[in-house]
């Protein structure tokens, strides 16, 4: 299977179970929880870092019976989710239903966006901060910048006519982790008096080493 360039198409073939023998081929531990489009996702973005050739090749059934039906992924339902790639990255994934897709396409000047809604608890309903990202064209997935410093946040699918908007579905609220205060308040050349704990886990080094490779992230 490692030999194999692997496309969207044959892993949507692939059951769950088979999905993660996949990935422990790449060294990846799944949770049993993990959202299957999310594992695709990341099988999709582990071949693109390991495979050399541009060629995709079909994964074969077991009687070497190549697949060619390509399942779409879409059920029907007007659904958006977000997951978390890391602190800094949110995967937001969703699906259109037939009747509104095709309404959409017959509508000029309609534009998909995804809302991402910054919450200061997760049981709010009216949103502290507000920003539209653009949907790749013909994509039902897209990774999203999280600003720093957000606590709670949840994906809408909205459409945008030059008339006016309308939300097509919202995401579960998504809770960010939150560093120490310390830690993301250290800069190199301040005077920062360390606790002989950090002084021993090698904190001032490892935040020099940041610095020299990272400047960008500093403020």
């Amino acid at each position: 299977m490692s030999d194999e360039a692997l496309n969207r198409a044959s892993l949507e073939k692939l059951s769950f179970q088979d999905l993660v023998k996949l990935a422990d081929e790449y060294g990846v531990d799944v949770p049993e929880d993990l959202d299957r489009r999310f594992l695709i996702a990341e099988l999709l973005e582990l071949s693109e870092e390991t495979e050399d050739h541009s060629e995709e090749m079909i994964i074969a059934t077991e009687g070497n019976e190549e697949q060619t039906t390509v399942l779409s992924g879409n059920f029907n339902e007007n659904q958006v989710s977000c997951v978390l790639r890391n602190p800094a990255w949110l995967f937001v994934f969703w699906n259109i239903n037939e009747q509104d897709s095709a309404r959409i396409r017959e509508m000029p000047g309609s534009v998909l966006k995804l809302r991402i809604c910054s919450l200061t608890d997760s049981k709010d309903l009216k949103p502290e901060e507000v920003f539209e990202v653009q949907t790749s064209t013909q994509s039902q997935e897209q990774y999203v910048l999280i600003p720093k410093g957000k606590k709670f946040l949840r994906a809408e699918l909205v459409v945008i006519t030059p008339s006016g908007g309308e939300v097509l579905a919202f995401s579960p609220v998504v809770a960010i982790p939150q560093g120490s205060s310390f830690v993301n308040d250290l800069q190199p050349g301040r005077d920062t008096e360390f606790s002989p704990v950090a002084e021993l886990s090698g904190m001032r080094e490892i935040l020099t080493e940041q610095y020299k490779n990272h400047r960008h992230s500093f403020s």
